[in-house]
Protein backbone atom coordinates (compact mmCIF):
# COMPACT_ATOMS: atom_id res chain seq x y z
CA UNK A 1 0.00 0.00 0.00
CA UNK A 2 1.31 3.47 -0.88
CA UNK A 3 1.19 6.35 1.59
CA UNK A 4 -1.88 7.60 -0.26
CA UNK A 5 -3.82 4.43 0.44
CA UNK A 6 -4.65 1.12 -1.24
CA UNK A 7 -4.02 1.42 -4.98
CA UNK A 8 -5.15 -0.63 -7.98
CA UNK A 9 -4.68 -0.58 -11.75
CA UNK A 10 -7.76 -1.06 -13.94
CA UNK A 11 -8.16 -1.38 -17.69
CA UNK A 12 -11.19 0.90 -17.89
CA UNK A 13 -10.64 4.50 -19.00
CA UNK A 14 -11.24 6.66 -15.91
CA UNK A 15 -12.81 10.12 -15.75
CA UNK A 16 -13.40 12.30 -12.71
CA UNK A 17 -17.01 12.03 -11.48
CA UNK A 18 -17.68 8.73 -13.23
CA UNK A 19 -19.09 5.58 -11.60
CA UNK A 20 -16.95 2.54 -12.28
CA UNK A 21 -17.43 -1.17 -11.77
CA UNK A 22 -14.22 -2.70 -10.49
CA UNK A 23 -12.86 -6.00 -11.83
CA UNK A 24 -13.32 -9.17 -9.82
CA UNK A 25 -9.63 -9.24 -8.84
CA UNK A 26 -9.94 -5.85 -7.18
CA UNK A 27 -13.39 -6.52 -5.72
CA UNK A 28 -12.18 -9.70 -4.05
CA UNK A 29 -9.19 -7.88 -2.56
CA UNK A 30 -11.34 -5.03 -1.23
CA UNK A 31 -13.98 -7.27 0.37
CA UNK A 32 -12.24 -10.49 1.40
CA UNK A 33 -8.73 -9.24 2.19
CA UNK A 34 -8.97 -5.57 3.14
CA UNK A 35 -12.56 -5.82 4.44
CA UNK A 36 -13.41 -2.29 3.34
CA UNK A 37 -16.91 -0.82 3.61
CA UNK A 38 -19.08 1.65 1.66
CA UNK A 39 -17.64 5.13 2.10
CA UNK A 40 -14.04 3.94 2.26
CA UNK A 41 -11.70 5.25 -0.41
CA UNK A 42 -9.01 3.67 -2.59
CA UNK A 43 -6.87 4.85 -5.50
CA UNK A 44 -7.43 3.70 -9.08
CA UNK A 45 -5.10 4.17 -12.02
CA UNK A 46 -5.68 3.37 -15.70
CA UNK A 47 -2.07 3.75 -16.82
CA UNK A 48 -2.18 7.47 -17.72
CA UNK A 49 -0.06 8.57 -14.73
CA UNK A 50 -3.09 9.85 -12.78
CA UNK A 51 -4.33 8.47 -9.46
CA UNK A 52 -8.11 8.74 -9.09
CA UNK A 53 -9.59 8.77 -5.60
CA UNK A 54 -12.50 6.31 -5.67
CA UNK A 55 -15.20 6.25 -3.00
CA UNK A 56 -16.72 2.80 -2.63
CA UNK A 57 -20.51 2.65 -3.00
CA UNK A 58 -21.42 -1.02 -3.37
CA UNK A 59 -19.13 -3.84 -2.27
CA UNK A 60 -19.33 -7.47 -3.29
CA UNK A 61 -16.51 -9.99 -3.92
CA UNK A 62 -17.74 -10.35 -7.49
CA UNK A 63 -18.70 -6.75 -8.24
CA UNK A 64 -17.80 -3.47 -6.55
CA UNK A 65 -18.99 -0.03 -7.65
CA UNK A 66 -17.15 3.22 -6.88
CA UNK A 67 -17.39 6.88 -7.83
CA UNK A 68 -14.29 8.90 -8.74
CA UNK A 69 -14.24 11.96 -6.47
CA UNK A 70 -10.74 13.38 -6.97
CA UNK A 71 -7.63 13.05 -9.13
CA UNK A 72 -3.95 13.71 -8.53
CA UNK A 73 -0.67 13.00 -10.37
CA UNK A 74 0.90 9.61 -9.81
CA UNK A 75 4.53 9.36 -8.84
CA UNK A 76 6.81 10.18 -11.81
CA UNK A 77 9.28 7.63 -13.15
CA UNK A 78 12.91 8.35 -12.25
CA UNK A 79 15.17 9.44 -15.10
CA UNK A 80 16.45 8.31 -17.48
CA UNK A 81 13.92 6.16 -19.38
CA UNK A 82 15.40 2.64 -19.33
CA UNK A 83 14.71 -0.34 -21.59
CA UNK A 84 15.91 -3.65 -20.13
CA UNK A 85 17.14 -6.45 -22.38
CA UNK A 86 17.20 -9.41 -19.99
CA UNK A 87 18.15 -12.96 -20.87
CA UNK A 88 15.60 -15.53 -19.71
CA UNK A 89 16.50 -17.05 -16.35
CA UNK A 90 15.72 -20.29 -14.57
CA UNK A 91 13.00 -20.85 -11.98
CA UNK A 92 11.39 -17.67 -10.68
CA UNK A 93 14.49 -15.51 -11.12
CA UNK A 94 13.04 -13.73 -14.15
CA UNK A 95 9.87 -13.01 -12.15
CA UNK A 96 12.06 -11.25 -9.58
CA UNK A 97 13.69 -9.13 -12.29
CA UNK A 98 10.27 -8.10 -13.65
CA UNK A 99 9.07 -7.13 -10.18
CA UNK A 100 12.13 -5.16 -9.11
CA UNK A 101 12.76 -3.53 -12.50
CA UNK A 102 9.15 -2.33 -12.45
CA UNK A 103 9.58 -0.90 -8.96
CA UNK A 104 12.74 0.89 -10.12
CA UNK A 105 10.81 2.54 -12.95
CA UNK A 106 11.95 0.95 -16.22
CA UNK A 107 9.71 1.57 -19.22
CA UNK A 108 10.15 -1.68 -21.17
CA UNK A 109 11.40 -5.22 -20.66
CA UNK A 110 12.56 -7.39 -23.57
CA UNK A 111 13.12 -11.06 -22.58
CA UNK A 112 15.98 -12.59 -24.56
CA UNK A 113 16.80 -16.02 -25.93
CA UNK A 114 20.61 -15.96 -25.90
CA UNK A 115 23.15 -18.60 -26.86
CA UNK A 116 23.64 -19.65 -23.24
CA UNK A 117 20.02 -19.33 -22.15
CA UNK A 118 18.91 -22.58 -20.51
CA UNK A 119 15.19 -21.68 -20.50
CA UNK A 120 13.38 -22.53 -23.72
CA UNK A 121 9.67 -21.73 -23.84
CA UNK A 122 7.10 -23.41 -26.07
CA UNK A 123 4.47 -21.17 -27.67
CA UNK A 124 1.89 -22.18 -25.06
CA UNK A 125 4.36 -21.47 -22.27
CA UNK A 126 5.21 -18.05 -23.74
CA UNK A 127 1.56 -16.98 -23.58
CA UNK A 128 1.22 -18.13 -19.97
CA UNK A 129 4.54 -16.68 -18.88
CA UNK A 130 3.83 -13.31 -20.52
CA UNK A 131 0.50 -13.07 -18.69
CA UNK A 132 2.30 -13.91 -15.45
CA UNK A 133 4.96 -11.23 -16.02
CA UNK A 134 2.30 -8.63 -16.82
CA UNK A 135 0.45 -9.49 -13.61
CA UNK A 136 3.66 -9.22 -11.58
CA UNK A 137 4.42 -5.85 -13.18
CA UNK A 138 0.93 -4.56 -12.46
CA UNK A 139 1.09 -5.57 -8.79
CA UNK A 140 4.56 -4.03 -8.46
CA UNK A 141 3.27 -0.81 -10.07
CA UNK A 142 0.37 -0.68 -7.62
CA UNK A 143 2.79 -1.01 -4.72
CA UNK A 144 5.44 1.49 -5.81
CA UNK A 145 3.07 4.26 -6.93
CA UNK A 146 4.10 4.57 -10.57
CA UNK A 147 1.34 5.72 -12.89
CA UNK A 148 2.23 3.75 -16.01
CA UNK A 149 2.83 0.05 -16.60
CA UNK A 150 6.05 -1.15 -18.24
CA UNK A 151 5.77 -2.69 -21.68
CA UNK A 152 6.81 -6.37 -21.68
CA UNK A 153 7.70 -7.93 -25.04
CA UNK A 154 7.42 -11.55 -26.04
CA UNK A 155 10.80 -13.30 -25.84
CA UNK A 156 13.12 -12.43 -28.71
CA UNK A 157 16.55 -13.36 -30.03
CA UNK A 158 19.31 -10.87 -29.36
CA UNK A 159 19.78 -9.82 -32.99
CA UNK A 160 16.04 -9.24 -33.43
CA UNK A 161 15.86 -7.26 -30.18
CA UNK A 162 18.76 -5.02 -31.19
CA UNK A 163 17.09 -4.39 -34.55
CA UNK A 164 13.82 -3.26 -32.92
CA UNK A 165 15.07 -1.51 -29.77
CA UNK A 166 16.83 1.61 -30.97
CA UNK A 167 17.84 4.06 -28.27
CA UNK A 168 20.50 6.73 -27.98
CA UNK A 169 22.68 4.58 -25.71
CA UNK A 170 23.15 0.83 -25.46
CA UNK A 171 24.78 -0.32 -22.23
CA UNK A 172 25.96 -3.92 -21.82
CA UNK A 173 26.94 -5.22 -18.40
CA UNK A 174 29.93 -7.52 -18.82
CA UNK A 175 32.38 -9.06 -16.37
CA UNK A 176 35.44 -8.81 -18.68
CA UNK A 177 38.42 -6.71 -17.47
CA UNK A 178 38.08 -4.34 -20.43
CA UNK A 179 34.59 -3.23 -19.30
CA UNK A 180 34.83 0.17 -17.64
CA UNK A 181 33.22 0.67 -14.23
CA UNK A 182 29.66 2.00 -14.30
CA UNK A 183 30.76 4.53 -11.66
CA UNK A 184 32.68 6.38 -14.39
CA UNK A 185 29.60 6.84 -16.58
CA UNK A 186 27.07 9.66 -16.61
CA UNK A 187 23.64 9.83 -18.20
CA UNK A 188 21.29 12.48 -19.49
CA UNK A 189 17.85 12.43 -17.83
CA UNK A 190 16.02 12.77 -21.16
CA UNK A 191 18.03 10.23 -23.16
CA UNK A 192 16.63 6.69 -23.23
CA UNK A 193 19.15 4.02 -22.24
CA UNK A 194 18.96 0.35 -23.19
CA UNK A 195 20.55 -1.90 -20.57
CA UNK A 196 21.50 -5.48 -21.50
CA UNK A 197 22.01 -8.24 -18.91
CA UNK A 198 23.03 -11.75 -19.95
CA UNK A 199 22.08 -15.23 -18.71
CA UNK A 200 23.64 -17.24 -15.91
CA UNK A 201 26.49 -18.33 -18.22
CA UNK A 202 27.24 -14.83 -19.51
CA UNK A 203 27.54 -13.47 -23.05
CA UNK A 204 29.34 -15.42 -25.78
CA UNK A 205 32.10 -13.92 -27.96
CA UNK A 206 29.68 -13.86 -30.88
CA UNK A 207 27.12 -11.87 -28.86
CA UNK A 208 29.78 -9.42 -27.70
CA UNK A 209 30.75 -8.88 -31.34
CA UNK A 210 27.09 -8.26 -32.21
CA UNK A 211 26.86 -5.66 -29.45
CA UNK A 212 30.00 -3.97 -30.77
CA UNK A 213 28.46 -3.67 -34.22
CA UNK A 214 25.54 -1.86 -32.62
CA UNK A 215 27.82 0.63 -30.87
CA UNK A 216 27.38 -0.71 -27.35
CA UNK A 217 29.19 0.54 -24.28
CA UNK A 218 30.51 -2.22 -22.01
CA UNK A 219 30.31 -1.56 -18.29
CA UNK A 220 31.24 -3.44 -15.13
CA UNK A 221 29.29 -3.55 -11.87
CA UNK A 222 32.38 -4.25 -9.80
CA UNK A 223 34.95 -6.97 -9.11
CA UNK A 224 32.51 -9.60 -7.82
CA UNK A 225 30.56 -12.07 -9.94
CA UNK A 226 26.86 -11.27 -9.64
CA UNK A 227 23.84 -13.42 -10.34
CA UNK A 228 21.99 -12.27 -13.45
CA UNK A 229 19.01 -11.02 -11.46
CA UNK A 230 21.31 -9.11 -9.10
CA UNK A 231 23.12 -7.54 -12.06
CA UNK A 232 19.82 -6.36 -13.57
CA UNK A 233 18.58 -4.74 -10.36
CA UNK A 234 21.89 -3.14 -9.38
CA UNK A 235 22.60 -2.08 -12.97
CA UNK A 236 19.32 -0.19 -13.30
CA UNK A 237 19.90 1.51 -9.95
CA UNK A 238 23.46 2.43 -10.95
CA UNK A 239 22.31 4.10 -14.18
CA UNK A 240 19.73 6.11 -12.26
CA UNK A 241 22.29 7.11 -9.63
CA UNK A 242 24.66 8.36 -12.35
CA UNK A 243 21.95 10.48 -14.01
CA UNK A 244 21.94 14.24 -13.61
CA UNK A 245 18.82 15.37 -11.72
CA UNK A 246 16.52 17.80 -13.54
CA UNK A 247 13.46 18.24 -11.36
CA UNK A 248 12.68 18.75 -7.67
CA UNK A 249 12.02 15.78 -5.46
CA UNK A 250 8.47 14.43 -5.68
CA UNK A 251 6.25 15.04 -2.64
CA UNK A 252 2.81 13.73 -1.79
CA UNK A 253 0.05 16.38 -1.81
CA UNK A 254 0.24 18.26 1.49
CA UNK A 255 3.58 16.72 2.44
CA UNK A 256 6.18 19.25 3.67
CA UNK A 257 9.54 19.50 1.95
CA UNK A 258 12.29 17.30 3.36
CA UNK A 259 14.97 19.15 5.32
CA UNK A 260 18.40 19.58 3.67
CA UNK A 261 20.45 16.40 3.79
CA UNK A 262 17.39 14.20 4.25
CA UNK A 263 17.20 10.94 2.27
CA UNK A 264 13.41 10.90 2.20
CA UNK A 265 11.79 10.52 -1.18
Amino acid sequence: MSRRGHRFFVTEHLELGARVTLPRRVSHQLVRVLRLRPGDRVLLCDGRAIDFVAELIELDPERTVAVLVDAQPARPLPPPPIVLLQALLRHDHFDLVVEKATELGIVRIVPLHTQRTVVHLALRDVTQRLARWQRIAMEASEQCGRGTLPEIDTPSTLDRALATVRTARLLVFWEAPEAEAIAHASFSPDQTVTVAVGPEGGWTAEEIALFRRHGAEFRSLGPLILRAETAAISGIAAVQARTRPTRPQFREPGEPAAPPGSSAG
